[in-house]
């Protein structure tokens, strides 16, 4: 899929049913959303952190386009805490469901897109009201040598992740973790 492949929709107004438009073809861009097919993944824009009362000018950085870099974390960060939760096997499936939001799965499909819009803003949201806890070492502040610890002791910190954003990745049943069928093949070029 290529980028002037994905239609552009006014939401919520080419939603809706009695649009020429209808049924909408997932994925899609909208004024507060845009999908990138070559990392397969959503990306709220400045239209959208404003819609979502989302202050950039709080959001601490030493970068030169600040609201490009909280845009790209939010998404990094959300679609890796997906990963991290769903597994590898199962994240290529997870990134095929918030595509294309299959109907068989998400009736609503709307639906399910605004819910991962939302998720996104909260995670917008917690990364300029909190800033990036992810940043901060283990290391002791009295100049203590942290113990090594073994790989498998290891629990990935997600105190950068946005409680609300958690809840609602979870009911979109996007952290689940289950057995994939193991020489089924996605047909990357759909989304």
């Amino acid at each position: 899929m290529r980028k002037s492949d994905v239609p552009f929709y006014n939401d919520p107004d080419d939603f809706a049913e009695d649009s020429p438009k209808y049924p909408n073809k997932f994925p899609c861009d909208t004024q507060y959303m845009e999908y990138n097919p070559l990392l397969h993944r959503y990306f709220l824009n400045e239209a959208g952190l404003s819609h979502y009362n989302i202050d950039t000018r709080k959001y601490i950085t030493d970068s030169p386009d600040p609201v490009r870099e909280l845009i790209q974390k939010t998404s990094k960060k959300v679609y890796d805490y997906i990963q991290y939760k769903a597994g590898r096997t199962c994240y290529h499936i997870q990134m095929y469901r918030i595509a294309t939001a299959p109907k068989t799965i998400y009736p609503d499909q709307y639906f399910m897109r605004k819910q991962f819009e939302e998720a996104l803003a909260d995670q917008a949201r917690w990364l300029v009201d909190n800033s990036d806890s992810a940043r901060y070492s283990t290391a002791s502040v009295e100049g203590d040598e942290a113990m090594p610890m073994k790989p498998e002791d290891i629990v990935r910190d997600v105190s950068d992740m946005a409680k609300e954003t958690i809840r609602t990745l979870e009911t979109l049943g996007l952290l689940r973790w289950f057995k994939a069928v193991r020489f089924e093949r996605l047909d990357h070029d759909k989304f």
